[in-house]
């Protein structure tokens, strides 16, 4: 996993590809992180690189070094999230965003993992408790723009194939095939550093700026059946949120 041999410096790519696994949730509140040594054979850098990137951390205060026991995310970080949310009471094609049918679908996998206690969190369950797991990527003119990762209870994770995402979007999927009655959704959206993960599916280099999207999908009663991370190239997709100024005036 080497980082990009560009004008910006190698330790500020590995720090931004740490505080990019922070915010996604990948790095916890209270874990340790890989030590410098560990981060320096992952991403090909020196020790030294690898202690430069850990100490501006330290010094934003997203990380907390102890003596004799390693780094680890700190603990009670505030939650920043600028919070966006969507009704999908009506057509769900009213909610699928456009040109989605169109590009081409890969599922990478359809399996059952632990939760971590970022998903356990979004689907209200208890941590490590069993989650279904679906990747899939998917292409514009064969072009990987987005990497996508969902999370749902196992009761219905277990009833959707990969016929069926091949064919429909996830959110076809839940209420036609499934006959799920969806209420609401609640998503926010960041820029973040592409780690390896993420930079072997969207076919992009490591550290490269990556826009991601973490959506929530409730039933009608309220009951978390889908958690989302969507990751996107940012230098092919752009957010577009269509308002109605009808309805805002009429509020």
């Amino acid at each position: 996993m080497r980082l990009n041999k560009r004008d910006i410096p190698l330790y500020v790519q590995l720090e931004q590809i740490l505080k990019s696994q922070i915010m996604t949730g990948e790095l916890l509140p209270e874990k340790r992180i890989p030590t410098e040594k560990e981060l320096a054979k992952i991403y090909h850098v020196s020790s030294i690189t690898a202690r430069q990137a850990i100490m501006r951390l330290v010094q934003e205060g997203l990380l907390l070094r102890k003596q004799g026991k390693g780094t680890f995310v700190r603990k009670g970080l505030k939650n920043t999230k600028n919070i966006m949310t969507f009704n999908v009471a009506g057509d769900i094609k009213d909610v699928v965003p456009e040109g989605l049918i169109s590009q081409q679908v890969t599922v990478l996998g359809i399996e059952t993992v632990k939760s971590s206690r970022l998903v356990a969190e979004a689907l209200e369950m208890a941590e490590q408790e069993d989650v279904s797991r679906i990747t899939r990527t998917r292409a514009d003119n064969n072009v990987v723009i987005s990497y996508i990762k969902n999370y749902l209870p196992v009761d219905i994770g277990k009833k959707i194939t990969k016929e069926d995402l091949l064919a429909k979007p996830m959110l076809h999927v839940l209420k036609n095939k499934l006959k799920l009655s969806l209420k609401k959704g609640i998503q926010y959206v960041v820029a973040v550093t592409a780690d390896y993960e993420i930079a072997s599916a969207l076919s992009i280099s490591i550290s490269s700026p990556v826009l991601y999207l973490e959506t929530i999908i409730y039933d009608m009663n309220d009951r978390p059946v889908d958690f989302v991370q969507t990751f996107y190239r940012s230098d092919l997709f752009r957010y577009t949120l269509k308002i109605d100024m009808k309805e805002i005036m009429s509020a």
